[in-house]
């Protein structure tokens, strides 16, 4: 990727996650990158385009921020990981616009991208480990728990988001 498609990139991210994919035009995001609307056009071709670029850069983000909690090799330190994340959210807060824009548009575009199939193998094995049954659907839930907690957290929930998080380590490993 170029420089100015990651600064496009990284623009659309920062207002997507603040203000949501249909809300923000093309020109607010050439605007905030510092580009004119035509090269956004040159690189991503149209408004969808880029979302789609979105989801996948801030699922690799997401991805890349939870990596070390899922190299645990105790199943209760990885969930207990997991679900430490969102605490980490206001004093990173900049950090977490790739996430956060990925929850966004995909649920106001629809654009959806298959989740990290590592992350879903590490929490199903560490689910079946702690002595869970249906370790898809426990995993799911907690994927989908750090993705509402960590986007509570973003607009400064953070109680709630706290809550989340707190009670489903609660529900998982006694804690």
């Amino acid at each position: 990727m170029t420089e100015k498609q990651q600064q496009i990139l990284s623009s659309a991210q920062k207002l997507f996650a603040l203000e949501g994919v249909a809300a923000v035009s093309t020109a607010r995001i050439a605007k905030e990158a510092g580009v004119s609307e035509a090269l956004i056009f040159r690189h991503f071709k149209n408004k969808k385009q880029l979302v789609e670029a979105v989801v996948k850069a801030g699922l690799a983000a997401k991805s890349s921020m939870i990596n070390r909690a899922l190299h645990s090799p105790d199943p209760m330190s990885l969930v207990h990981g997991l679900l430490s994340i969102p605490a980490d959210v206001t004093d990173n807060y900049d950090q977490f616009f790739p996430w956060v824009a990925h929850l966004r548009a995909v649920r106001e575009s629809g654009v959806e991208i298959a989740s990290d199939s590592f992350v879903r193998e590490r929490l199903v094995w560490a689910v079946l480990e702690i002595g869970h049954g249906r370790p898809e659907a426990v995993a799911y839930t907690i994927e989908r728990v750090l993705d509402q907690s960590v986007e509570l957290g973003f607009i400064g929930q953070e109680d709630e988001a706290n809550s989340l998080s707190l009670g489903l380590r609660e529900l998982l490993i006694n804690e």
